[in-house]
């Protein structure tokens, strides 16, 4: 058991310091201080830096805490900039020195790190290869992540487990989604969208499964498991028409052949056969764990069809039941997004009946959006079951910088002293690979119990993103970031609906829940004295990828929230009856919308073409490869069905990537300008059906094509950064009264 969590240390750092591999003497089995759950501790020894842990995961951490800490270096997702690390701590004598400095101790207050919202798999994993899950499974081990989603592969055990109740698989080609959105289909909110699943996915799914499986466990993590919610195939009526079945409820504005899974009533007795034999051949395929988690969440955004708590209770018990009757030893966990929004369905009468319909001990909440709404507080503690103190800050995968720093800084620290049953902390993000800073501070927390000091902690977090050479004014750039799009007491309203990439439209939100939302809810002169100190920083540190990502972030952030005051011009003329008024404004917009193009050309990531790429290279065929770019294409455009009111989540998952900002969003903007000039000409009134129908074939035709984007930047960031500053530095980030 203890050598494979070392050699599995020893290949990570292989990976990620191949030349200084002979640095580190690894110790397994650390004796922790504190009354801590785990812990590591660094020290010299013999001139080498010797790193003892409780696992393979602190074996981890503390290398790299070492790196943070000793060496100002830093470990991020390859997509925001990758690794910035100071070697010269690791040359002799320099590592002696560094290790001996003092003993470099950190333990665990809460014994688990958890990691992905149910969703993050479908807007940010769906296309990766193996190099790149194992890219992420060291990422997670550094950061402290001992307890990871793993829902990988699970299309093949469900194919083994319809069959044993008389489904075939042509039964279940109506039921598996398309790839990018499985998500939604193993949540109930949607079936065969996107579909067939063809079997080539499903196998190399399940073979995938089973390499990440192997290296998290390598490292002493416990993946978390899925299991059986309730959802069902409409087939399966057929073949048991005793079953207690009916539809799980309309989302997303699907139309009726997509929406909805069925679900089979938890009180009916086959929902217990259905899920202990799920539970059975995910342990018989995956293999098992000593402390087995399963997630499953029945009632996600889709209300019961009764509030009566004894039905509740029920509910939970039997979906419980049914894991245990699979796994003795099961624990569940579930997503408490469902209680957020207070004035709905789930008061607390509801919320209590749920979760103690579980012994307690055997159900673990996660707190989902505790930076912005957290449940524990409301629901005292989650009615005495375990909790997970959980960041989600993402929706979508959407590129908007923001954090909600204060509360996530502090949150976490009033949960642990509230006498509350807190059991770790966790990372919960819809989509991944943005705003890296948020995710460093986040993880923070997986070694520490008092609040973080957020200006000295900024300014580390620079000095560790640019290395030895970082120059004053990048950490002021920091600083003022930190005053600004990081201090967000928003509720988090408007992520996803900036002027670049939501539908185009005269009013706010015209049509659609996810349209045009443009705020402010930040100081954006702070943001552009940021943007003007990381300039002034380039000459130090221009070179380094980690800075070109921050420096391309920065000023996408800065020419996004441009396009709101041109849209407001636009508009007006149009109201105005002012042509030329519509014409100059309209162009000002498509110009801003080909500089961002340019922008984000120049850094690897911000590209489409990679995506694109990654989702052909998944297939077996010219057609399923096809299949696959209209999945990714669809999910980051329209999202949902095509009828003519459209999804209710278009443009949810929007990206400002290069290639999608020209081909798609700077091209539909350009349509909507046309549309403007020619109803002036002619005298016609403004129609948003038609406009809609016109925007949605567009729309539609993209998600179809063929086109090829680069898969390597083009251009230098600092020098196209440099450019658009001066040029739209004194353009107003918003024109007119405050938006409300």
């Amino acid at each position: 058991m203890w050598r494979p969590m070392v050699e599995a240390v020893e290949g990570l750092i292989a990976r990620l310091l191949p030349r200084h591999v002979d640095a580190f003497l690894l110790h397994l089995g650390s004796r922790c201080r504190e009354g801590h759950a785990a812990c590591f501790e660094v020290t010299n020894e013999s001139g080498k830096i010797a790193i003892s842990g409780t696992t393979g995961v602190e074996l981890a951490s503390g290398l790299h805490a070492f790196l943070k800490e000793r060496c100002n270096s830093s470990v991020a997702w390859q997509a925001t900039g990758g690794n910035q690390i100071d070697t010269s701590c690791l040359e002799p004598p320099a590592r002696a020195a560094a290790a001996a400095a003092r003993p470099l101790y950190r333990g665990r207050s809460v014994p688990y790190h958890y990691y992905q919202n149910a969703v993050t798999p479908s807007y940010s994993m769906t296309w990766w290869s193996w190099e790149r899950w194992e890219a992420e499974i060291d990422w997670m081990a550094l950061h402290g992540i001992n307890l990871p989603m793993a829902f990988t592969g699970q299309e093949a055990v469900w194919q083994r487990v319809w069959a044993q109740f008389g489904l075939t698989n042509e039964d279940l080609e109506g039921f598996f989604s398309g790839p990018a959105f499985l998500a939604w289909q193993r949540m109930g909110n949607l079936r065969g969208w996107g579909g067939p699943l063809r079997q080539s996915f499903i196998d190399g799914q399940a073979a995938l499964q089973r390499k990440i499986l192997q290296r998290m466990r390598s490292f002493g993590m416990t993946p978390v498991l899925p299991a059986f919610a309730g959802y069902v195939p409409e087939a399966l009526a057929k073949r048991q028409p005793g079953a207690h079945i009916e539809p799980a409820g309309n989302w997303g504005g699907f139309t009726d052949a997509f929406c909805c899974v069925r679900l089979l009533n938890p009180l009916d007795p086959l929902f217990t056969a259905v899920g202990s034999a799920f539970v059975k051949e995910v342990r018989a395929e995956y293999g098992d764990d000593d402390n087995n988690f399963y997630a499953a969440d029945t009632f996600n955004e889709m209300d019961p069809g009764t509030n009566d708590p004894a039905y509740l209770r029920n509910a939970s018990s039997a979906v419980y039941n049914a894991m245990a009757a699979g796994d003795a030893g099961a624990r569940w966990i579930m997503q408490a997004w469902l209680f957020y929004n207070e004035k709905d369905f789930w008061q607390k009468p509801q919320i209590q009946a749920l979760i103690s319909g579980v012994p307690t001990g055997a159900l673990v909440m996660l707190d989902l959006y505790a930076e912005v709404q957290p449940q524990w507080a409301r629901t005292e503690g989650f009615y005495g079951a375990p909790f997970i103190w959980c960041m989600l800050h993402n929706f979508g995968g959407n590129l908007e910088m923001y954090g909600a720093f204060e509360e996530v800084a502090a949150g976490p620290a009033r949960a642990l002293r509230s006498g509350a049953d807190m059991i770790g902390i966790g990372l919960c993000p819809e989509g991944i690979e943005q705003n890296p800073a948020a995710y460093a501070l986040m993880n923070e927390w997986a070694f520490r119990s008092e609040p973080v000091e957020l200006r000295p902690w900024v300014e580390r977090y620079a000095r560790r993103r640019y290395g030895p050479a970082t120059p004053p004014s990048a950490g002021e750039a920091w600083q003022l970031l930190l005053e600004s799009v990081y201090n967000s007491t928003d509720l988090h309203n408007d992520h996803n609906c900036d002027v670049p990439t939501s539908r185009p439209a005269l009013e706010r939100a015209e049509g659609v829940p996810w349209g045009l939302i443009p705020q402010l809810w930040y100081d954006d002169s702070k943001v552009l004295r940021a943007w003007a100190a990381l300039l002034a920083a380039a000459p130090a540190v221009g070179e380094l990828e980690t800075f070109r990502y921050d420096l391309v972030d920065v000023a996408r952030q800065a020419l996004s929230k441009r396009a709101t005051a041109m849209w407001r011009d636009l508009a007006a003329a149009y109201d105005a009856g002012d042509l030329g008024g519509v014409s100059a404004a309209g162009g000002r917009l498509l110009e801003l919308l080909d500089d961002m193009e340019e922008l984000l050309a120049s850094n690897r990531g911000f590209l489409l073409g990679p995506w694109v790429a990654a989702a052909r290279a998944l297939a077996s065929s010219e057609e399923e490869a096809a299949q696959n770019e209209w999945n990714l294409r669809t999910q980051i455009t329209v999202w949902g069905t095509s009828d003519e009111g459209g999804s209710s989540i278009e443009d949810y998952a929007n990206k400002q990537w290069s290639g999608l900002m020209g081909s798609f969003y700077g091209e539909r903007w350009a349509l909507f300008v046309a549309r403007l000039e020619v109803n002036l000409r002619s005298g016609a009134a403004y129609d948003p059906q038609a406009w809609r129908l016109e925007c949605l074939n567009f729309t539609l035709g993209w998600t179809r094509g063929t086109q090829r984007f680069p898969l390597d930047p083009r251009g230098d960031s600092v020098a196209v950064s440099q450019r658009l500053f001066a040029k739209y530095k004194d353009e107003p980030a918003l024109g007119g009264p405050p938006l409300v």
